[in-house]
């Protein structure tokens, strides 16, 4: 039997194989999303040592599903007692609709949002507890573009533990190479597989702890990428790979 430790190198083409697989299936995204971001919040829980209460948590938050599973853990996380506040790097307009929803559910529940150019916004991250990296993940295309690459820059400038989603915004997900500006992690949590971008050789000055989390790919999902998926996560949905 497999085990998430045993898992090959994953190229992006495999991991969308397999989501596009499960999403034939029937599994909804939004299934796939629920569960990444109750991983993200179970992660940040251990980060801070489960001293949540009073925390202050900073999503930033890009126009994909790695922003849409930010957002929701920000959600839970606000729910733990901290105090939460995200930056959309984009408008509406730009977002998956399934993001959009996310953002106008945090919105209601009186989530405050802070301009990325907003004078505030150095203020907010220096405060951080905890920034939630949900910028750009394995979609990633050439070198970040603006507003991503000011906010990566003041998020290394912060003293926050960062937790990157899929990968830190900036590292190439198939090669690892870090394009500039890269976010530099204290962890990253891969959702569902780890990309192989993340066991190259220069990955791990940015990734910080690479941890695993089951997003519920059937067996059925993994075999078409060929890839073995049988008790992956028989010990536990949540493993450290490095």
């Amino acid at each position: 039997m497999a085990t998430a430790l045993d898992l090959p190198p994953i190229s992006t083409a495999q991991l969308a194989a397999v989501e596009a697989a499960a999403l034939r299936l029937g599994i909804g995204r939004a299934h796939l999303v629920e569960a990444a971001a109750r991983a993200a919040a179970a992660l940040a829980r251990r980060l801070l040592d489960n001293e949540l209460d009073g925390d202050t948590a900073v999503a930033l938050v890009g126009t994909g599903v790695k922003g849409c599973v930010a957002l929701h853990a920000l959600r839970l996380l606000h729910g733990f007692g901290m105090d939460c506040s995200a930056v959309l790097a984009t408008g509406d307009r730009e977002m998956r609709d399934e993001t959009a929803a996310a953002a106008s559910l945090c919105e209601a529940l009186r989530i405050p949002f802070v301009q990325p150019r907003s004078p505030a916004l150095r203020g907010a991250l220096a405060d951080a507890s905890l920034v939630v990296d949900g910028l750009v993940g394995v979609g990633l295309s050439g070198p970040l573009s603006e507003p991503h690459a000011t906010l990566v820059r003041l998020c290394n400038e912060a003293r926050a533990s960062a937790l990157a989603l899929e990968v830190p915004s900036g590292l190439e997900p198939d090669s690892g190479d870090p394009l500039a500006p890269t976010l530099r992690a204290r962890a990253t949590l891969a959702l569902g597989l780890p990309v192989r971008g993340l066991s190259a050789s220069l990955a791990w000055q940015y990734s910080g702890e690479v941890w695993l989390c089951d997003v519920g790919y059937p067996p059925e999902a993994l075999e078409a990428a060929a890839l073995e998926g049988d008790g992956l996560f028989a010990q536990n949905e949540l493993v450290r790979l490095r």
